[in-house]
């Protein structure tokens, strides 16, 4: 590739120092060198790009992607890249790809389906789904954590029960093994099923297998009604397992409970002295999951068929009905904390009524929700997805004001269509156009300092995150005065403007404001 000598702009280096003007010289992948503006010769590049009036900083990354299927999409997913993120942790929230065991492939291909367009599913190890995505193409580099509701399913399917000790040998070293072909650490998603059924003291025996520079993330069993006992449970594991801890999308997802998110970081706060301990958040105040999230947990048992089952059944129907209208049940109870009419159909295959909101498509059937529920996800065969209007501005500036949060997108895997949260296209624009510009939330340094080196630093990625000599060419130029976040609700996958250069691995992926389609990912391994 040569080299290539970027003049002129204000450098932001991801240590969270003032920025300086400088230049940078990249030769093939990395950082040849950093300077102050006009101190490289130009001899010493075979092209030079003028950088004047823009902004240069380490390439993005996204701590808490769902873009395991990226690779595997035809067409080039640049919604990411498009943002500056070049580099994106997968396998969050307890789902990942691999390990698929072929005695329980239904029971993978059950949930998958709910939230992952169709692919040739032709795998089964985690080192085997890895080469299978790098031959594909990677869009932006790749690094994952390994999904405990994946691992689960590979050794007992979606049972309703805890493990035999035979199954938690297996589950355990499918961990392993993923840890040797370099995962960055262990997910769970409790609120999901199978993960739902685990108990403590399992997550605890598999965190335990965790090295030091691994991370344990959780999305907790709950973020709502119950969210400091779900926290109190997150710590509890890895102060038993004696690992590094990381809470998953932290946020208040309940309209009745506001303002509880300086109680949690009061929480947070005598913990941190002897446990590391930190947190990622995305900048909205919506949520977005499967739409059978809405189900209590009984209902998921045993893989679609049953699910199915149950949801023609009348008798299943009243005990869901009951379940969800009382405030005392212990489970996370969307419908409850949301208001049907704050959660709104964001995607599914039929697309009818996409953008409106639950109470709003029972209405139009004549039905009760519970009813409408039930038959919208028979028709659509389990395949929808929704956004739910349940955080506050003020919990999630909480938030953002701990200089140990991070960002994460959380965005749902691309290839489905309908109208998806605008996190995906829009996060970590929406961050430097309003919590840094507009609003002055945080410091341009400090912003970029959480959203590159405290996201290499967590996750175990070195020679990432910085504008280093040696450090990889992953970067990102934006016009700070224009920069803006353009992803809404209605328009969900809309561009960004302001982000005029993106490199990965010193390959441009964004030139002049244009995505370039390239795939100069590259497969990321923690060193453990």
């Amino acid at each position: 590739m040569g080299s290539t000598l970027l003049r002129g702009a204000v450098v932001v280096d991801g240590s969270g120092d003032p920025a300086v003007p400088g230049d940078v010289l990249i030769t093939d992948d990395r950082i040849a060198a950093v300077a102050r503006a006009g101190e490289i010769p130009v001899r010493r590049a075979s092209q030079v790009s003028d950088l004047s009036g823009l902004t240069l900083m380490p390439g993005f990354i996204d701590v808490h992607a769902h873009s395991d299927n990226a690779p595997l999409l035809e067409d080039v997913d640049t919604s990411k890249t498009a943002q500056g993120v070049t580099t994106e942790i997968n396998g969050n929230c307890g789902f990942t790809l691999a390990p698929v065991a072929p005695e329980n492939v239904d029971g993978f291909l059950s949930l998958v389906r709910r939230i992952f367009p169709d692919h040739d599913w032709s795998w089964h190890g985690y080192a085997e789904f890895l080469d299978h995505a790098a031959d594909a193409g990677l869009p932006t580099n790749f690094a994952s954590l390994i999904g405990h509701n994946t691992l689960r399913i590979a050794a007992m399917g979606l049972e309703e029960r805890p493990p035999s000790p035979t199954e938690r040998t297996a589950m355990r070293r499918g961990l392993e093994e993923a840890l040797a072909e370099g995962a960055v650490g262990l997910s769970t998603g409790l609120v999901y099923p199978p993960g739902v059924y685990s108990g403590t003291d399992e997550i605890v025996e598999l965190a335990a297998a965790l090295p030091s520079t691994a991370v344990y993330a959780s999305h907790m069993r709950n973020e709502g009604q119950h969210l400091r006992r779900s926290i109190e449970e997150t710590l509890e594991v890895a102060e038993r397992a004696g690992v590094r801890c990381h809470l998953s999308h932290l946020k208040v997802a309940d309209r009745r409970r506001w303002g509880a998110m300086d109680d949690v970081f009061q929480d947070l706060a005598p913990r941190r002295a002897g446990l590391p301990i930190t947190q990622d958040v995305y900048p909205y105040t919506a949520a977005s999951t499967m739409l059978t999230a809405l189900l209590p947990p009984w209902m998921h048992a045993g893989g679609t068929r049953p699910l199915l089952e149950r949801l023609r059944s009348a008798g299943c129907r009243d005990r869901v009905r009951a379940q969800v209208g009382d405030p005392t049940a212990d489970f996370e109870n969307y419908a409850l904390a949301a208001g049907w009419e704050n959660i709104v159909l964001a995607g599914s295959g039929t697309g009818r009524y996409d953008g409106a909101s639950m109470a709003e498509i029972a209405l139009g059937r004549g039905q009760d929700p519970v009813d409408c529920l039930a038959d919208l996800l028979i028709e659509e065969e389990l395949r929808a997805t929704m956004i739910m209007h349940i955080m506050s501005e003020g919990d999630l500036r909480r938030a953002l004001d701990d200089p140990r949060t991070m960002i994460g997108s959380d965005g749902l895997p691309r290839g489905n269509g309908g109208r998806p949260h605008p996190r995906g296209a829009g996060s970590f624009v929406r961050v430097l156009d309003v919590y840094v510009r507009r609003l002055a939330v945080m410091r341009l340094e400090e912003a970029v300092r959480r959203m590159t080196s405290l996201a290499a630093e967590t996750f175990s990625l070195p020679g990432r995150g910085r504008i280093r000599e040696g450090y990889a060419a992953d970067l990102v130029a934006a016009d700070m005065t224009t920069v803006e976040d353009r992803a809404t609700y209605s328009e969900p996958t809309a561009g960004p403007r302001g982000i005029e250069h993106v490199w990965i691995n010193g390959e441009p992926v964004v030139r002049e404001g244009t995505p370039t389609c390239r795939r100069p990912g590259r497969v990321l391994r923690a060193r453990h």
